[in-house]
C-alpha cells in the first residue's frame, strides 16, 4: 500500500513540476514578447501630417470640444454628437494614425495632445467653454488639463482610464484586437479568447465587443503600429502626482459595470478640486454614448446647463 502511496506521490509532484515549469517558461516568453513589445513601440519612425480636426456649428455658440476613444476617429463621434451642434460649435479631433491614413503615427498622448493645444490656440485663444471625452479622449483632456497650456470652464469625462495596467496590457490589448481587425475586414468569424477578460473589465458582453470591432474598428484601418502606440500610451498612463486641477468642473461618468473606470475615478479624485461623479445603473463601457444617445445628448445639456 505505501508502495503505491509513493508512486502517486511522485506522479504528483512530477505533475506539478510540470505545470511550474510550464508557467514559468510561459511567463518567460511574455515577459520576452513586452520587453519587445515596449522596444518596438519607442523605435517606431514617426511620419506625421497636420491633425484631423473637424468643426460643426456656429462659432459663435458656445465651443464644445469632443475627444473619441481608441480605436475610434472623430467621424465616428461625431455622428453620435451632431445634434449638439444645433446650440454649441463642436471641435472634434481625430488623432493621427486613427483618420485612415496609414502614413500618420499615433507618438504619445503629449504629441497629440501639443497638435490639438496648437490648433486651439490659433482658433480660441486657448479657451474652450466645454470638453467632453470618451475612454481615451477622457484620459487625453485631462492630461491637457495637466499640462496647463489651454482653458476649459467645464470638463466630462467619461469612461477614464488612469489605473495604469502596464505595458503587458497595452501589447496584449493591440496584438489581440489588430488580430481580430484583420479578421473582420476579411469577413472571417473570431473568437476573443483572453481579451473576455477585457469584457468584464469594460463591462461589456463578448458580442458587444465583437460588434465593436467589426461596426467601428473597421472604419478607420489601423496598422499595428499606431495600436501598439495608443495601447500603451493609454494603459500606461498615470497622472501627474505634482498637478492638482483647480480651475475646470469636472464630471467623472462612468457604468455601474466598469470597475476598471471606477477605480480610475478615486485616483483622479486626488488630483481635482472641483468635481461630481455621475455612476449609469447597468451601463458598460462607452454605452451611454453609443446605445442610449438620447440620454447622452440629455445628459451632456443638463452637464453645461448648471455650468452655465
Amino acid at each position: 500500500m505505501s508502495t503505491k502511496k509513493t508512486k502517486v506521490k511522485k506522479i504528483l509532484i512530477g505533475l506539478v513540476g510540470t505545470i511550474l515549469l510550464a508557467l514559468i517558461i510561459t511567463v518567460g516568453v511574455f515577459e520576452i514578447k513586452v520587453s519587445n513589445f515596449e522596444k518596438r513601440v519607442s523605435n517606431y519612425e514617426i511620419k506625421q501630417a497636420d491633425m484631423v480636426i473637424d468643426t460643426y456649428g456656429s462659432p459663435d455658440n458656445p465651443s464644445l470640444l469632443l475627444m473619441h476613444g481608441m480605436y475610434m476617429d472623430g467621424k465616428m463621434l461625431a455622428e453620435y454628437c451632431m445634434e449638439l451642434s444645433d446650440d454649441y460649435y463642436l471641435i472634434i479631433p481625430t488623432y493621427h494614425g486613427m483618420e485612415g491614413n496609414q502614413e500618420t503615427v499615433f507618438e504619445s498622448f503629449d504629441t497629440e495632445c501639443r497638435y490639438i493645444e496648437d490648433y486651439l490656440i490659433a482658433e480660441t485663444a486657448g479657451h474652450i467653454d466645454y470638453a467632453y471625452g470618451i475612454s481615451m479622449g477622457a484620459t487625453m483632456i485631462y492630461h491637457m488639463l495637466e499640462r496647463g497650456n489651454i482653458s476649459v470652464n467645464k470638463a466630462i469625462l467619461d469612461g477614464i482610464y488612469a489605473a495604469n495596467q502596464g505595458p503587458m496590457a497595452a501589447y496584449m490589448t493591440s496584438s489581440y484586437y489588430y488580430d481580430f481587425h484583420e479578421k473582420a475586414l476579411a469577413g472571417e468569424d473570431f473568437d476573443l479568447g483572453i481579451m473576455r477578460v477585457s469584457c468584464k473589465l469594460m463591462g461589456i458582453t463578448e458580442q458587444e465587443a465583437k460588434d465593436m470591432i467589426i461596426n467601428d474598428m473597421t472604419k478607420n484601418h489601423m496598422t499595428l503600429e499606431n495600436m501598439s502606440l495608443a495601447a500603451y500610451a493609454n494603459y500606461t498612463y498615470e497622472p501627474d502626482p505634482d498637478v492638482v486641477i483647480k480651475d475646470t468642473q469636472i464630471e467623472l461618468w462612468c457604468g455601474s459595470n466598469e470597475p476598471y473606470a471606477q477605480k480610475s475615478h478615486d485616483i483622479i479624485k486626488e488630483h481635482i478640486e472641483n468635481y461630481s461623479e455621475t455612476i449609469f445603473d447597468g451601463y458598460g463601457h462607452g454605452e451611454l454614448l453609443s446605445k442610449h444617445r438620447d440620454i447622452f445628448i440629455e445628459k451632456v445639456r443638463e452637464a453645461v446647463n448648471i455650468a452655465n
